[in-house]
């Protein structure tokens, strides 16, 4: 009888509105929030669509392979090559690679600008997703946008979006992300629909960098540290069949395309995590005082004691606040150590840690620490810890927006790096060579020996002198640091080249003809080395030998004027002999 009374019902319309209206008025909100989410970070970054490459591995990626990169119909070769595309690193990047053969489509691959809008959207979809993730964990809205904001405009993570090689760990944290966001919404909702959602994103990202394939034990965590309802479901056996086939597709793929490559001086494995040990008080400094971040980072004795410190914050807080269960600050935890692992088993012989590998694990920390504010702070209305927040975004942003200026050109790149890092052996290296190009030979110079004294064993740097030492005609120098290239990296086939040419013009043909010889070896499709080889040859009377020479050039590249030509020089004397 109550139900058929007029006022009742008017009373339940009236909580059905009521109800409606809160959750169209929730809908709205969270799109101004994604909005907001999106739009801030994308336009602190979008004057960097005008910065140039910066000859720190985007040429070697991008540049010096200009036609494949350019050619879409490379898309299935990128899957079966490493990341810099001529197979001569371990590092596989299949889906990095064919990122940029789009932004190619778009702008060339003479022009950048693309290839940096690229890296600016990825970091708006980011904060996007980040905010959502933020938000499954029972954060406030609006400490869950402060939070995203802080984290996509922090200075420690300038390298992610303004330098184009870092792409890969741009789309490896999107997909990683909305792989977690999926296996959230099927262990909440039971939808089958998610974990298929789940298993692809987490195959994309696996394809994107190798760190994905440590997420399947977050999501395990996960399952066991957040009180949701635990009981076996059938579809797990799908997904496990799933997440092996994309695990051993990958594995197959990966094998055929990098094998156990790795270059003589880089440290992998056990030696490398001992040594990359420092990395985790360090990226801890930087994330909470982020004021010595370099284009060319190294470990500082500030950043140890700083990161040491937080380390203590970080278990005082584990073990005295009670905001949330323990297992859960476990998972925080968990995700920060298992995905910062896989970069700590690489060592760089040049370089002590990159700071883009910290973009995803240090999602963890954020998630730790915002699991130890009170909720009541952002609940009950306190417009001034709201300020508190705006003020370190403002001052992030700001020196976000200083930190880019950096990756604007090489030359403003590795003078930052020398300046930020006077230790740094490569950033001089690198230096050197762009004042090479630019024909200041000795500031060239200057800048090697400086690497030479930082790094001893630096067979590039003594290599690169030689060849600034040519160019201002001291022969005899530049011999002597050929040799020393030669005698630390023996497979550098351009050293070698160089160190015969050097012995022509002593008329040391022979000598000249074992380097030569050796460059051949080492890289059979040195066609340089084959004509060189064939005048020394020549010198020495061996027609027949060094016409072979020329017919080898021909072999691969059949309209080489130059072989051609003395080829045909080459005949006519031999002729002429007869």
């Amino acid at each position: 009888m109550k139900k058929n009374n007029p006022k009742f019902r008017q009373q339940e319309n009236n909580k059905i509105q009521e109800k409606s209206l809160k959750t169209n008025k929730r809908k709205i909100s969270l799109k101004i929030y994604l909005i907001i989410a999106f739009v801030v970070p994308v336009f602190l970054y979008l004057h960097t669509v005008n910065y140039k490459f910066i000859q720190f591995d985007d040429n070697l990626i991008i540049t010096n392979n200009i036609k494949f990169i350019s050619n879409l119909s490379n898309i299935n070769k990128a899957f079966t090559t490493d990341a810099f595309i001529n197979k001569t690193s371990s590092f596989y990047r299949p889906l990095q690679t064919v990122s940029y053969m789009i932004d190619a489509q778009f702008s060339g691959v003479k022009s950048t600008w693309m290839f940096h809008l690229s890296n600016i959207l990825l970091l708006g979809f980011i904060a996007c997703s980040l905010f959502l993730l933020i938000k499954q964990f029972s954060i406030p809205p609006k400490l869950a946008i402060l939070s995203t904001l802080i984290f996509c405009l922090h200075p420690l993570f300038v390298s992610s979006v303004a330098w184009i090689p870092a792409r890969g760990d741009l789309m490896l944290t999107l997909f990683s992300i909305l792989s977690f966001l999926f296996i959230i919404e099927f262990l909440e909702k039971g939808k089958i629909i998610y974990l298929f959602l789940n298993w692809f994103s987490f195959t994309i990202a696996l394809f994107c960098k190798e760190t994905a394939a440590f997420l399947p034990f977050i999501f395990i965590i996960y399952y066991f540290a957040f009180p949701i309802k635990k009981s076996f479901n059938k579809t797990y056996v799908i997904n496990i069949f799933l997440y092996a086939f994309s695990g051993i597709l990958w594995l197959l793929l990966r094998s055929k395309a990098v094998g156990n490559l790795a270059y003589h001086d880089d440290v992998f494995g056990l030696d490398a995590l001992i040594s990359n040990l420092r990395i985790i008080p360090e990226s801890l400094a930087k994330f909470v005082l982020p004021s010595d971040v370099a284009p060319i980072p190294g470990y500082s004795i500030l950043n140890l004691i700083i990161g040491f410190g937080v380390l203590i914050t970080i278990i005082i807080l584990f073990i005295r606040n009670k905001e949330r269960p323990i297992r859960e600050k476990i998972f925080c935890i968990s995700w920060f150590i298992i995905l910062m692992f896989p970069p700590m088993l690489y060592k760089h012989h040049e370089i002590d840690y990159l700071d883009h590998r910290f973009f995803i694990p240090l999602i963890g920390i954020l998630l730790f620490l915002l699991f130890s504010i009170p909720k009541s702070w952002f609940l009950n209305g306190d417009i001034k810890r709201i300020w508190i927040f705006i003020a370190v975004i403002i001052i992030l942003s700001t020196v976000t927006f200083m930190k880019s200026e950096s990756y604007s050109d090489p030359m403003s790149f590795y003078n930052t790096a020398v300046s930020q890092n006077p230790n740094s052996s490569l950033a001089y290296n690198n230096r050197g060579v762009l004042k090479n190009d630019k024909k200041d030979f000795q500031g060239a110079i200057d800048d090697y020996d400086n690497a030479i004294v930082i790094y001893k064993n630096y067979a590039n740097a003594y290599y690169n002198r030689g060849n600034s030492k040519i160019s201002i005609n001291d022969f005899k120098g530049a011999l002597n640091d050929y040799n020393q290239s030669i005698l630390l990296h023996p497979k550098n086939s351009d050293a070698l080249c160089n160190r015969a040419n050097i012995k022509v013009q002593n008329s040391d043909y022979v000598g000249a003809i074992s380097d030569y010889n050796k460059a051949i070896e080492i890289n059979p499709k040195n066609m340089v080395a084959y004509f060189n080889r064939a005048i020394s040859k020549c010198n020495l009377k061996d027609l027949s030998g060094a016409i072979e020479d020329c017919d080898m050039i021909l072999k691969l590249d059949p309209n080489h004027k130059n072989a051609l030509n003395y080829k045909a020089q080459l005949e006519q004397q031999l002729q002429m002999k007869k």
